[in-house]
């Protein structure tokens, strides 16, 4: 199965994550883009014929691949090991301080009734804005613990699609593996900064673990 239409290794990972019962996974591609092995980390309530159909029909309906059985491997633990949180990192408020030229941001975010919270300074552009915004809330991030790679915010801009603007973010997280560059993207419904937030969470959450 080639991985086309820019569905990249983390889009299947993010997909099979979400599966129920699932701790961890892992997709290898091979030289050529394609699938070569799907490995999934379950706990033992399900069997292991069932963890693989699901993976198939998850794949199949969110992305549009069909996966080969033969290609997913299945191990599982005791019920009692740590799985996935499911909850995701929301936008709480963001604030901005100006003072002359130079800007400070303050992101707060929340999670499970835990607000977490980053600040970064810099210029005062609108340009310059939406970085500090989303490098607060990148510091919110790492600062909580919610992170154990590093990350850093490689661009972010505001583009027009459908005639709907819409703010983009690129990522770079270092894992054990490299760098992994991810994107995420949000409507900008009435608030360009809440938009700018919610990018940069949409870049990262489905990596986000409470540690």
């Amino acid at each position: 199965m080639a991985v086309e239409r820019q569905v990249s290794v983390n889009d299947i990972e993010s997909i099979i994550c979400r599966l129920k019962d699932v701790i961890a996974v892992s997709v290898v591609p091979d030289s050529c883009g394609d699938v070569a092995e799907i490995h999934v980390l379950t706990s033992a309530s399900r069997p292991p014929k069932q963890v693989v159909r699901d993976v198939e029909s998850a794949v199949m309906a969110r992305l549009g691949f069909a996966i080969d059985h033969k290609k997913i491997s299945v191990a599982q633990v005791n019920d009692n090991s740590p799985k996935y949180d499911h909850s995701r990192l929301k936008f709480s408020d963001v604030s901005i301080s100006l003072n002359g030229s130079k800007t400070e941001a303050t992101v707060r975010l929340t999670k499970g009734g835990a607000i977490y919270a980053g600040s970064a300074n810099g210029l005062s552009s609108p340009a310059a804005q939406m970085k500090l915004i989303a490098n607060a809330t990148l510091r919110a991030i790492t600062d909580a613990g919610l992170s154990s790679s590093e990350v850093v915010l490689e661009d972010i801009c505001e583009v027009t699609i459908g005639g709907r603007r819409v703010v983009v973010a690129l990522v770079n997280m270092a894992t054990d593996r490299g760098e992994d560059f991810l994107t995420g993207s949000a409507v900008i419904k009435q608030d360009i900064w809440k938009a700018v937030v919610n990018a940069t969470l949409d870049a990262l959450n489905r990596r986000l673990h409470i540690g």
